[in-house]
């Protein structure tokens, strides 16, 4: 029993010694392990931009239904290609009038085997620059019952530039920075590495705000109090349209 043991407590011994990490070397060389950027300094800076959309995408969904499933995708093609002749005339450049592929669903009646109808559905999603252009889709969708203005999604065509811009201006307030360090402290500071964060693109608190206010008419109570709300429209200039399309660049 005892060589047992005694064989036992042997083979455990090499396991915890591999088990604990062993550093050698001098003070200096463990100074240099522990702390390797003792010579270097951290810049770091922050910048904003804001923006405002200049395109926006409207969906359109047109339905269509029909006993006959031939008849039911015919009569959605015929809307849809009116519905682009409307907006071609009004101006809106037949690039920028996309449709979505059909889908189609049979209706059943209560314990039928066979559908009594087929309703075939599709989405329009044009692109406009102008506010009478959405005005032109807002009576399309107003004339038929079977076309329903479903989303609006701005957009800002001018991304690339203002990512560029932020960029630009978070860097000059780095480059102040090094200017100030090397004047106060009499050091020169040398670029060895650089690193880009992620460029940030949301609304603003305002926007999102008055999104949720026009679109959805409610408002989410974990998101603004009432007196953010209040002050929004106290402080805000009557001569501004409400508008939730304002972007904010950072990085």
């Amino acid at each position: 029993m005892t060589k047992l043991i005694t064989c036992l407590l042997f083979c455990c011994l090499p396991l915890s010694a591999f088990a604990q990490p062993e550093l050698k070397g001098s003070p200096n060389d463990l100074r240099q392990f522990l702390y390797p950027s003792e010579k270097i300094v951290t810049l770091r800076a922050e910048a904003e931009k804001k923006a405002y959309s200049d395109k926006a995408i409207i969906s359109l969904v047109i339905t269509s239904e029909d006993q006959q499933l031939s008849t039911s995708i015919s009569n959605n093609m015929a809307l849809r290609e009116s519905i682009s002749k409307q907006l071609v005339t009004a101006g809106i450049n037949p690039e920028h009038i996309k449709s979505s592929k059909f889908s189609t669903s049979p209706q059943y009646v209560w314990f039928g085997k066979k559908p009594d109808s087929y309703k075939v559905v599709n989405r329009m999603a044009i692109t406009i620059m102008q506010e009478s252009q959405l005005k032109t889709l807002a009576s399309v969708a107003d004339s038929r019952e079977e076309i329903e203005l479903s989303d609006i999604a701005f957009e800002h065509s001018n991304k690339d530039a203002f990512k560029n811009q932020v960029k630009q201006l978070a860097l000059e307030k780095i480059m102040k920075q090094k200017a100030l360090y090397e004047k106060s402290l009499g050091v020169t500071l040398t670029p060895v590495s650089f690193r880009d964060n992620r460029l940030w693109i949301k609304g603003t608190q305002g926007a999102q705000m008055l999104e949720e206010i026009v679109v959805t008419a409610t408002k989410r109570n974990h998101s603004y109090n009432d007196k953010s709300l209040t002050a929004a429209k106290t402080n805000a200039p009557r001569s501004v349209e409400s508008s939730f399309d304002e972007i904010v660049y950072s990085a």
